[in-house]
């Protein structure tokens, strides 16, 4: 797998690293012995590594680790249990800005994440979208009227809004509500920076839309002011304008999650999907079209996947809706939790061209968590983590493949229909052989 930069014209946008095919990990930790394999877009092994104090393995040796022990077992099941032990596998760990928990290498290298920081890093990022074979190389991160860019994933911030956003040389802010964070996005082919503020606790907002044909986003200071500021200011090509709307529905008001959250996908044709976990009832889906001036409409018209007794940000920042998205950037995949903190799936997969076009992502477990993952071009991986991977089992594994290569063969799916998530056992190995239950990683380096 080749590294080759990608440049663009200077006056389009500056060149970018076109990465590899995502490589996936296999991690296992019975009672603290952890193991890892890493696999590359066709399931053919890469590494293995096995960390022990036995061996080389600084890994559960490490602060963080030793402090952390348990979170990171794969020998029980989350089920209905809040952040502690066996949360590793639980579903709101797995985002396209890291995992909440663990770090993992494509040699195999294993470092835990202090996961009350990253957890409280998470409940904030937003979503980029990127051109084909982009990787983020930074986390949007947006809370109140502070709007930052991070490292991917990390606690080094990189560059800040200076003017903060509830300022007339930044935006046309409503009022003085400042509960809302993780709700914004960035297009970088469109140029198109959008986040969205609550204008109260009723579920009434205002979309702050941003675009510039120059100016990019990738980390660097200076970047947000210049984006922000020329294009409140009408300079240099760029402009602003903002939206107000209402989405208020299926019991939104009734949660933290649900009032001041959601995915915010800025799209090619200049419509803005926003997905949202309403805990205990659904995750449901909207798609916001702005018109001339400061208005525009929002359509309503998606179905829902609903869930059961579940929770978001109002238990706790470790909890809640995440995101991922595939290599071609073409498709962003927004989850939640089915049950309780961290089992089960209840999201949708919406095309950053088209946000009309999209599918519901539905699994009904009240025991184990469902970890998502990019893989190949345009598909993700996934596993649930139900099974016992002892007696030859292995872990089980499922694929998704937008691009119609995947190797589950169910037919063309209807726009809007349900992906059927089943999995595969049998095939790949994992740490230890005895009554354990093994998860799908990210792998922080698709480099090999």
């Amino acid at each position: 797998m080749g590294r080759f930069l990608r440049t663009l014209p200077v006056e389009t946008a500056p060149a970018y690293e076109k990465q590899p095919l995502p490589l996936v990990g296999v991690f296992s930790s019975y009672n603290n012995s952890p193991d890892c394999s890493i696999y590359d877009s066709d399931f053919n092994l890469v590494s293995r590594a096995n960390q022990t104090n036995a061996g080389n393995a600084w890994a559960t040796s490490g602060e963080i680790w030793s402090d952390y022990t348990g979170w990171n077992y794969t020998n029980g099941q989350v089920s209905s249990s809040s952040a502690g032990t066996y949360w590793i596998k639980a579903t709101p760990c797995y985002s396209v800005d890291g995992h909440q928990l663990l770090r993992l290498s494509a040699n195999g290298g294993m470092a835990m994440r202090q996961p009350d920081q990253m957890g409280s890093f998470m409940a904030n990022f937003g979503v980029v979208v990127g051109p084909e074979g982009y990787r983020q190389p930074m986390s949007l991160w947006f809370s109140g009227t502070t709007l930052r860019q991070y490292t991917r994933g990390g606690f080094a911030q990189l560059d800040q809004l200076t003017t903060g956003l509830a300022t007339a040389s930044a935006a046309t802010w409503a009022g003085a509500n400042t509960n809302m964070r993780s709700a914004v996005g960035y297009h970088w082919a469109a140029g198109l920076l959008v986040l969205i503020e609550a204008r109260d606790a009723s579920c009434n907002y205002r979309a702050h839309i941003w675009k510039h044909p120059t100016a990019k986003l990738s980390g660097k200071p200076g970047e947000l002011d210049r984006f922000i500021l020329e294009a409140k200011a009408g300079s240099n090509g760029a402009s602003y304008q903002y939206v107000d709307f209402s989405w208020n529905a299926n019991g939104s008001t009734g949660y933290t999650e649900s009032q001041y959250r959601m995915r915010v996908i800025p799209t090619k044709s200049g419509k803005i999907a926003l997905v949202r976990f309403v805990p205990s009832n659904c995750s449901h889906m909207a798609v916001l079209t702005p018109g001339a001036g400061n208005t525009g409409t929002l359509d309503t018209n998606f179905t829902t996947v609903s869930c059961t007794t579940s929770y978001g940000i109002e238990q706790g920042s470790y909890y809640g809706m995440r995101h991922q998205i595939t290599w071609d950037n073409q498709w962003v995949a927004a989850f939640a939790p089915y049950y309780y903190y961290g089992s089960g799936l209840s999201g949708h997969v919406v095309n950053t061209d088209d946000p009309t076009r999209y599918y519901r992502l539905s699994y009904s477990s009240s025991s184990c968590g469902v970890s998502i993952l990019p893989i190949r071009a345009s598909a993700f991986a996934y596993s649930f983590h139900e099974n016992n991977a002892d007696s030859s089992q292995g872990l089980n594994v499922g694929l998704m493949d937008f691009a119609g290569a995947g190797f589950q063969t169910t037919g063309v799916l209807a726009n809007g229909g349900a992906v059927s998530l089943s999995t595969s056992r049998y095939w790949i190995d994992t740490g230890y052989t005895s009554t354990n239950y093994p998860c799908l990683m990210p792998v922080e380096n698709w480099k090999i």
